[in-house]
């Protein structure tokens, strides 16, 4: 019986042996070919994770190492500022502690504006434009709003902007004591209204 017979319309053995083989050796080359440049770039894209790792993991050793509450954490007597440096004592530039700060000083500083308006509006108004008004008064106002008024008048007084006797004022016992504004509120309106970016622990401008 001959090959023809065997393989049908296929044709002979031999002649599609020859077939399989070229088609088997096309489809090879055609793998090579594609398969060469995902293994590059699979290999190039692993190098580039490898090598940003590396950097992010380098950064934030070098950070740690200059934070005092980390674990990694060096001493280095170049790295110290000194104390008349600007940025002693301050979060770095750009940081999100930083940001949280001058958020902080912001909601400071309307509290502030606040607890002025209503000395203004609920005290006794005084021909140089200022007001006053007792503490007990003030307290049972401002209490049904706020629990930090001690803290606000501190904070008023420190930049000049009312007074009062004592160091700090206590319910029942100080209520007869007057709180003072210094300035008139247009004033401190006005001062309080333009300073829009407040900086870290200062909830306005000092008086000029």
């Amino acid at each position: 019986m001959s090959d023809s017979l065997v393989c049908g319309r296929g044709g002979s053995v031999t002649e599609r042996k020859a077939r399989l083989d070229e088609k088997s050796s096309g489809n090879t080359a055609k793998s090579d070919t594609q398969t060469q440049p995902f293994a590059l770039r699979h290999c190039s894209s692993l190098q580039e994770k490898k090598q940003q790792f590396a950097d992010s993991a380098a950064k934030h050793s070098e950070k740690m190492s200059k934070n005092p509450f980390s674990g990694g954490f060096k001493t280095n007597a170049a790295s110290r500022l000194a104390k008349d440096d600007p940025n002693y004592g301050r979060p770095v530039a750009g940081s999100k502690t930083e940001r949280r700060g001058k958020n902080a000083a912001r909601h400071v500083n309307a509290e502030v504006v606040f607890l002025c308006d209503m000395i203004h509006q609920e005290g006794i108004q005084l021909p140089d434009g200022t007001a006053v008004i007792a503490f007990g008064e003030l307290f049972q106002i401002y209490t049904r709003i706020s629990n930090k008024l001690v803290g606000m008048l501190l904070r008023a007084r420190k930049y000049n902007l009312l007074t009062f006797e004592g160091e700090t004022l206590f319910q029942r016992r100080d209520d007869h004591v007057p709180i003072k504004l210094l300035r008139p509120i247009q004033e401190i309106r006005a001062e309080l209204h333009e300073d829009q970016d407040f900086d870290v622990g200062v909830c306005h401008k000092a008086p000029r």
